[in-house]
């Protein structure tokens, strides 16, 4: 096994304090006093996404006093901690940027995660915000690496292509670099109603890969010898480049057709026999990436299985491979050490939404992301014995995001009371159970940390109850300015990007040209001149003045792309012709139906998308440090930091020199000794 080095960890012993100290902020800076021979400082940083903190429905603080949360409870006692906000849009690839670069989005450039450039077609982005080639400045692991430190990045978006020469790179997600096999439904396709539904919400981010998909079944032509009571029936689940067969047969000699086990079959090899509501164990397959065929591993659901043979099953990929590690060698040894990676739970969009047997396969799949999380901490540290550890997980995202739990657990959604106070209290405790999770990973790094290493917790944005969606399309479509056709199939969109004049591009974009969106080459350019200013306004005021049957206008704030910088912080290169942000509980919305419904009810209950979270508690983060320089037991307020405030700061308790592109100011209430 390859051993970089070990040190030997020490274990610090905290004492009990609670309470809570509001303390004013200084920005002065801390300069550490010459001193030969100062042990070299350790940055050990934890990123949950979507995690949210705030002082009202999620106080994570109180709840760690009420000893719900034994190691954030330690990190209060022992550090600083408080509330931090994010930037417009809310999301995560945006504010990542700006974690990670203590800068704006006008200055680091990531303004969306698709992002839409003059001289391109607007089907697909041409800047790709989870790249880390999006960004236009470096990152904080390039400049601590510059600085020589030895940098550990695990899970982080924005990560990859990797930037790191001497370092590790590990499963940065949705950068478009290697083979990430994201986790498949198959569903039978019945009458086709649910495929079309879904629409182009059946791939990845709207336009990637299929994350459902739709088949048929058939009586088994070979039943493989399976004993069955009723004819055996089949399906073939196919994706990335591998055909799984799945046998439906009938175990019980009831005279009735009740099929009731799912055989799957490679070849002629049993991978698993299930019944509804049961996992395998990882069964092993060779999938296909860009022409190479890649050994790895899988777990398979039964989510569902009705008595005629319909069925809903899940195929959960490891996530890990040489193709998505740098180096390569550190996949095979994480796998063989902790496990196939389980990075996170359900997918975006999300598919574990559908049926009431979604939401097991959720929580489940939650636990095991979280357990190989959970386990990569020490792992990580012990073998690789990294200066700088970076990590982040998606599962609090995908939880406060999905349809089962935001909009019953925050009050000021209207689906709160849709649900009884017991049932409220049993998705309460599926929801704080999430965060003990969290929290065990956050006992993980104090466990490993020495008294020379600065441990921080910090998330990207935290999500509050989406309640109606706006499909801006669809008012577009009834005004004349976009043209489309719906696959009758596939229930996908199919735009007339020539002679439309109008679309809506997520997270809060909505691109203009009277004079059609493509060119003849199939590229966007940006209009100007009269019939582009008045063409614009009119669409600014379409939105401006739309309201619902209750008279609610779903805009907050718009703006042209000339004055994005000054109203939304975002570069005017990288965004529509018009930026919207909606009120909240409203999302914008692609989505084109065939009845033109302008406002629809979502089936998910949360969101963070297009949202200024300013002064919205429910997009708040926690922010917490611990360690030399820290104050101790120093709570920040209930007001929020800045986000740019939290890289200044840890690169000022590292005595690592901040690049000039750096807009945040450190936190001088967290410092021991501020100037």
């Amino acid at each position: 096994m390859h051993k970089i080095r070990k040190n030997i960890r020490i274990k610090g012993v905290s004492g009990f304090l609670c309470l809570l100290l509001v303390l004013s902020f200084s920005t002065g800076m801390y300069v550490w006093a010459d001193e030969p021979d100062k042990p070299e400082i350790k940055l050990y940083w934890f990123i949950p996404d979507g995690m949210r903190a705030d002082p009202y429905v999620f106080n994570i603080y109180r709840w760690a006093c009420e000893g719900k949360l034994p190691n954030i409870k330690k990190m209060m006692e022992e550090g600083t901690y408080g509330f931090c906000k994010p930037v417009y849009p809310g999301h995560t690839p945006v504010n990542f940027a700006t974690l990670f670069t203590g800068s704006n989005p006008y200055v680091h450039g990531v303004s969306d995660g698709p992002m839409h450039t003059e001289g391109n077609p607007l089907t697909r982005p041409s800047v790709a915000g989870f790249r880390s080639t999006a960004k236009k400045v470096e990152p904080i692991w390039v400049t601590l690496e510059e600085q020589g430190k030895r940098v550990a990045l695990l899970s982080i978006p924005g990560s990859t292509p990797p930037e790191l020469d001497k370092g590790y790179t590990v499963v940065g997600r949705w950068g478009g670099w290697g083979a990430n096999f994201y986790a498949v439904n198959f569903e039978d396709i019945g009458k086709g109603d649910a495929r079309r539904e879904q629409g182009r919400h059946a791939r990845l981010f709207f336009f990637g890969p299929p994350l459902a998909v739709f088949t048929g079944h058939a009586p088994a032509g070979d039943p493989a010898g399976l004993l069955s009571y009723s004819v055996p029936r089949e399906a073939d689940l196919s994706a990335w480049g591998k055909t799984v067969r799945a046998l439906m047969v009938d175990t019980s000699d009831d005279n009735k057709v009740n099929y009731d086990k799912v055989v799957f079959l490679d070849g002629e090899t049993v991978l698993a026999e299930l019944k509804e509501g049961q996992w395998s164990g990882w069964v092993p397959l060779d999938l296909e990436w860009n022409g190479l065929q890649i050994g790895t591993s899988a777990r398979i659901k039964v989510i569902k299985l009705e008595d005629n043979g319909f069925f809903r099953i899940r195929v959960y990929y490891n996530a890990l491979n040489e193709t998505v590690s740098d180096p390569s060698y550190l996949a095979s040894q994480i796998i063989e050490n902790i496990g196939p990676m389980v990075d996170y739970a359900d997918n975006f969009p999300p598919q574990l939404i559908f049926y009431e047997e979604d939401k097991d396969t959720f929580l489940e799949e939650a636990v095991m992301s979280f357990d190989w999380h959970r386990d990569a901490v020490g792992y990580f540290i012990n073998e690789y014995d990294p200066d700088v550890l970076i990590q982040d997980i998606y599962t609090p995202n995908q939880m406060l995001t999905s349809r089962w739990w935001m909009g019953y657990v925050d009050p000021t959604s209207p689906l709160y009371n849709k649900v009884s106070d017991n049932e409220r209290e049993i998705l309460w405790e599926e929801v704080r159970d999430m965060y003990k999770r969290l929290d065990a990973i956050v006992g993980e790094y104090l466990k490993n940390a020495d008294e020379n290493t600065i441990v921080a917790l910090s998330s990207d944005h935290g999500a509050i109850p989406l309640y109606k969606w706006v499909n801006l399309n669809n008012l577009f479509a009834e005004k004349g300015w976009l043209k489309f056709t719906i696959d009758p199939v596939t229930g996908e969109p199919s735009i007339d990007w020539v002679n439309s004049r109008v679309v809506y591009l997520n997270f809060g974009q909505v691109h203009v040209n009277p004079d059609g969106l493509h060119d003849a080459d199939g590229n966007w350019h940006r209009a100007s001149g009269p019939a582009y200013e008045s063409l614009r306004e009119e669409v600014k005021d379409s939105i401006r003045y739309l309201e619902d049957e209750d008279g609610i206008r779903p805009l907050m704030r718009v703006s042209d792309w000339e004055t994005a910088e000054e109203k939304f912080g975002l570069p005017g290169e990288r965004v529509g012709d018009i930026i919207i942000a909606n009120r909240p509980g409203y999302g914008w919305s692609e989505k084109v139906t065939k009845g033109m419904e302008v406002f629809s009810t979502p089936l998910k209950s949360g969101y963070k998308q297009a949202i200024i979270p300013d002064d919205l508690p429910g997009m708040w983060t926690p922010f917490m440090l611990k360690g030399p320089g820290v104050k101790k037991g120093c709570f920040l307020g209930d007001q929020p930091v800045d986000m740019i405030d939290q890289y200044p700061t840890l690169m000022k308790l590292l005595g690592a020199e901040t690049p000039g592109f750096v807009e945040g100011r450190p936190i001088g209430a967290a410092l021991e000794k501020p100037e």
